[in-house]
């Protein structure tokens, strides 16, 4: 039986959720032998914590407090009959860096979405692995969903005419009211939101983009007067690294393609399209209510979908693992699995680090769906800057109250 020893980065809310996937699979897992090795943080509580919750399942882990010290041990394990697998749950500005050092050493590497913060780190990235012959993946967590899973069985080999996918919620209003506990996510709307579409490819080729409209660009706070950049510092100007706050983007080809995305709560089409599903299906793919941060209370907005036309038309809504006949307005019935989404992608990247499979988008998809984020990313607007900023305040100030009083009652009209 192949062994596999897994070296995991980053114990964040994300992090932690792998963590304790790895756990059940050294316990559980039938066709690899997976060994949770170690986990490195820099935060010696949670640390702490995961050492403890490995012993109560009857586990022994190392830890490390660095990602220096992992690696050292991680190229001690490596040998001839062990594969290392490195999980990268680390900061995202970080995840190049890491995934070059994995190549470096032919250990393979899952890194959470997006695995590069640049096109240049992406070209480097994809330069070490073809020269060195060896493989990392991306957390592309939706190509595992039922509902995609699903909707690919129902259309394969059949006509897609069109396909218009949301990822949209408020995390970049619940950053700039919680800095510190959201200090992990970065990339905006488009490096954050938009790299999870990439389960598109898995049921079209994706054609050229014809247009990108970037509705609003992030504050860097609440009625900031500068902008947000990708890594979540500061920006005079808006460049081609100044987070999106919102996003559409047009791809034209065999199938018209539509992708939504935003920081900044649900886009009116998203809202609008929600309502007519609804109506149709008895299901608002919208997601919405008031919550309340210390002293302010917001609109918490969220959703995740997709609308398929062609010889098939369907409703894929992730968010509430709900599939539905356009045509009839019925759900779909979805194959039940034993585990979740996360579990399967840790379980794929498993597999592929001992060789027993290969991930069914290739290297060279992967390159072309990255290539096509960072041409959205990228892009931006030639506009008045007060203008762009003045916009983006006030989108966020639409959706934060006065108040915790006001939040609070609001909440219960909801």
């Amino acid at each position: 039986m192949k062994e596999v020893k897994v070296f995991q980065i980053g114990l964040g809310s994300f992090g932690r959720h792998g963590f304790e996937k790895f756990v059940e699979m050294e316990k559980h897992y039938k066709d690899v032998d997976v060994e949770l090795y170690g986990v490195s943080d820099s935060d010696f509580e949670k640390l702490d914590n995961a050492e403890k919750f490995a012993e109560s399942q009857g586990l022994e882990i190392e830890t490390f407090n660095s990602v220096e010290k992992i690696y050292r041990e991680a190229e001690k394990q490596n040998s001839q009959d062990t594969k290392i697998l490195i999980y990268d749950a680390g900061p995202t500005e970080l995840h190049a860096e890491h995934i070059f050092r994995s190549l470096r050493n032919n250990f393979f590497h899952l890194a959470e979405k997006p695995p590069s913060m640049t096109r240049e780190d992406h070209i480097k990235e994809k330069k070490l692995m073809l020269d060195n012959d060896v493989r990392f993946t991306v957390d592309f967590i939706e190509r595992e969903s039922p509902v995609v899973k699903k909707a690919l069985e129902l259309t394969e080999g059949k006509n897609i005419e069109s396909i218009e996918a949301f990822r949209e919620s408020s995390i970049g209003i619940q950053k700039m009211l919680q800095p510190v506990e959201r200090m992990g996510v970065k990339g905006g709307a488009v490096l954050d939101k938009m790299s999870h579409e990439a389960y598109i490819m898995d049921f079209t080729d994706v054609g050229e983009l014809e247009s990108i409209e970037k509705n609003f660009y992030m504050p860097f706070d609440v009625g900031s007067d500068s902008f947000m950049n990708i890594r979540s510092g500061k920006a005079s100007k808006i460049d081609e690294e100044t987070a999106a706050g919102a996003c559409t983007a047009r791809i034209s080809g065999n199938t018209d393609i539509i992708l939504h995305s935003s920081w900044l709560g649900v886009s009116e089409r998203a809202r609008t399209l929600g309502e007519e599903l609804e109506e149709l299906t008895g299901l608002n793919p919208v997601e919405s209510d008031f919550r309340v941060l210390g002293e302010e209370g917001f609109l918490d907005e969220e959703c995740r979908f997709f609308v398929l036309k062609g010889e098939k038309e369907l409703f894929g809504d992730m968010l509430h693992k709900k599939l539905f006949n356009l045509e009839t307005g019925e759900e779909i019935e979805l194959k039940s699995t034993l585990h979740d989404q996360l579990y399967r992608v840790l379980e794929s990247s498993v597999r592929c680090a001992a060789g027993l499979e290969n991930n069914v988008l290739t290297e060279e998809e992967i390159d072309q769906y990255m290539n096509l984020i960072f041409d959205i990313s990228e892009h931006y607007d030639e506009q008045d800057t007060f203008d762009a900023l003045e916009a983006s305040n006030s989108r966020v100030k639409e959706r934060i109250l006065d108040n915790v009083f006001e939040a609070e009652g609001l909440k219960e009209e909801v």
